[in-house]
């Protein structure tokens, strides 16, 4: 017998510009909105304004009592990490739903280094913590946060490795350039990697991706500056009037999403550099989906991460230490476009197999009501 579709409360991140939205990856706010959309559930999805609390006038989360009245849910699914949530408002959203399901879009631990640059993100481990506290699951992105909840049974955890939506997935146009494009912010030792003399010309960050080519960074601006302007001043919040600025917001992220795809095929591949988060980002399976051989370092003390793409076949990695190994990298691939080829297309069908954000979200929904978490490195049924 079939299980009847969930309602659920999805409670995800926004930004409120293009400068700062931009470095959100679209499979986990609005591709997964979709996909659990398109999956048959009942979904209210409500945007929290990063920045803004969930009290502020502004702020979609202050209206939420006013529009859903009485109502309950089967789940709630809400992001962690970056939105502003007071105790009040998360103790109202766990009284919502029999099943809490957070999820955490960063490393929770970091090597002493990172903190040492970055201090503020001693406080945020305690915040995401307490915020758990209200949760009945929780997805995380490093396996190492996920493996340690489960051991010491505070909340059921579940490794969240990223996704494509399947439909996004394609095969990119030949190049002749013979640069690697990195894509993201240059911190910690990334800055000594892009001016290291065995990487000059072989690894590039290209510019201002294709949507800064049109004018969608600009509606978007506009878009969140009259919403958040209209709700500040008092304009009754409506559900109406909440799914027309979904509908904009959809439209706007999706057609961005698919200008970032073909940004990253302008070169031989794409390099994902040693990063503060112990995982593969976003743009490694972004890359793969854009039809581009992906060179990405080993993540240090992540075996089941390190499982999910096999060097040489569907990726190619290298030393996180050294920069000398990504530029001999790249190298093989400008000698070698046969291996290129064939990474690109190994890759693709493995994306197409195991990590579209189709599967994961129906993975997601078993888990929660099964309790049964699968091998993301090997193909299941669902």
């Amino acid at each position: 017998m079939t299980s009847p579709a969930p309602r659920i409360l999805f409670i995800f991140l926004e930004f409120p510009d293009w400068r700062m939205a931009r470095s959100l990856a679209y499979t986990t706010q609005m591709g997964m909105e979709q996909t659990l959309r398109q999956s048959g559930a009942d979904v209210l999805s409500v945007p929290s304004i990063y920045g803004m609390d969930n009290n502020s006038r502004g702020n979609w989360p202050s209206r939420l009592r006013q529009m859903i009245g009485q109502r309950s849910y089967d789940q709630v699914w809400i992001e962690l990490v970056h939105a502003d949530y007071d105790e009040d408002f998360l103790t109202w959203v766990a009284s919502l739903a029999p099943v809490r399901l957070g999820f955490v879009m960063e490393s929770l631990q970091y090597e002493p280094y990172v903190y040492e640059l970055e201090p503020n993100l001693r406080e945020r481990r305690q915040r995401v913590v307490k915020r758990m506290a209200h949760m009945t699951h929780v997805l995380l992105v490093d396996e190492q946060d996920a493996g340690e909840l489960n051991q010491s049974g505070q909340i059921q955890a579940m490794w969240w490795p990223q996704t494509v939506p399947r439909a996004s997935i394609q095969v990119a146009p030949t190049t002749t350039n013979s640069y690697a494009v990195f894509y993201g912010a240059l911190y910690g030792k990334r800055q000594d990697w892009m001016k290291h003399p065995k990487l000059n010309g072989l690894l590039v960050q290209p510019g201002p991706s294709m949507e800064y080519q049109t004018d969608y960074p600009a509606l978007f601006d506009r878009l969140q500056s009259l919403t958040t302007h209209a709700l500040g001043m008092g304009l009754q919040a409506t559900p109406q009037m909440l799914e027309r600025y979904l509908g904009l917001l959809r439209t706007l992220r999706h057609d961005i999403f698919s200008l970032w795809l073909r940004s990253l095929q302008k070169g031989v591949a794409v390099a994902n550099l040693p990063s503060f988060f112990q995982g593969f980002p976003s743009r490694v399976y972004e890359g793969m989906a854009a039809g581009k051989p992906v060179i990405s370092c080993s993540i240090p003390g992540r075996p089941r991460t390190n499982a999910l793409f096999q060097d040489e076949q569907d990726i190619l990695l290298y030393d996180p230490e050294s920069p000398e190994h990504l530029a001999h990298q790249i190298d093989r691939l400008n000698k070698d476009r046969v291996l290129a080829q064939r990474l690109a297309t190994n890759a693709r069908q493995k994306i197409l197999t195991l990590h579209t954000t189709e599967l994961r979200v129906a993975q997601i929904l078993r888990w929660l009501r099964d309790g049964v978490e699968v091998d993301f490195s090997r193909s299941e049924p669902i």
